[in-house]
C-alpha cells in the first residue's frame, strides 16, 4: 500500500487523536471539523490535505466558535495562532469538549515552515466523556 503525504499527513494528525477518545465520544453528533487560519501557509497545506469538513477562522472568533461547537463535532482539529487557540478552546470547555494530547500534530507544527515557526499552534478539542 502507497500513501501519499497528504495521507500520512491526516493519518498522523487522526490517529491519535481519536485513539485517545472513547467510543461514545464519536457515536454522537458530527464528524471531525479542522479549523484554520487561512494566513498561516501550516493552516493552508493541512486544510488542503483533510478529507473532512474545514472552515477558515474568520471573524467574531467566539461566535465563530459558539456555531461550530453547537453542531457538537466529534473532534475539532485546529491550526491557529495561540491567541485565536485559546478563545476557540474556551468556548469548546464551556460546550463540554476537553483538549486531546496529540504529539503527532504538535512535531507537525514544531516542523512547519520557517515563515510560520513560532506562529502556529496545532490543537484538538473533543467531547468530554
Amino acid at each position: 500500500m502507497k500513501a501519499t503525504r497528504r495521507e500520512a499527513l491526516i493519518g498522523a494528525l487522526a490517529v491519535p487523536a481519536v485513539a485517545a477518545l472513547p467510543g461514545a465520544a464519536l457515536a454522537r453528533g458530527g464528524g471531525a471539523v479542522l479549523l484554520h487560519d487561512p494566513s498561516l501557509e501550516a493552516g493552508g497545506r493541512l486544510a488542503e490535505a483533510h478529507g473532512g469538513e474545514v472552515l477558515a477562522i474568520a471573524g467574531d472568533r467566539i461566535r465563530f466558535a459558539r456555531a461550530v461547537f453547537a453542531r457538537r463535532p466529534s473532534l475539532v482539529l485546529g491550526v491557529s495562532r495561540s491567541a485565536d487557540a485559546l478563545l476557540i478552546e474556551e468556548v469548546g470547555r464551556e460546550a463540554g469538549y476537553v483538549p486531546v494530547s496529540d504529539r503527532a500534530l504538535r512535531e507537525m507544527m514544531a516542523a512547519a515552515a520557517p515563515r510560520d515557526r513560532g506562529l502556529v499552534l496545532g490543537w484538538v478539542l473533543a467531547p468530554r466523556s
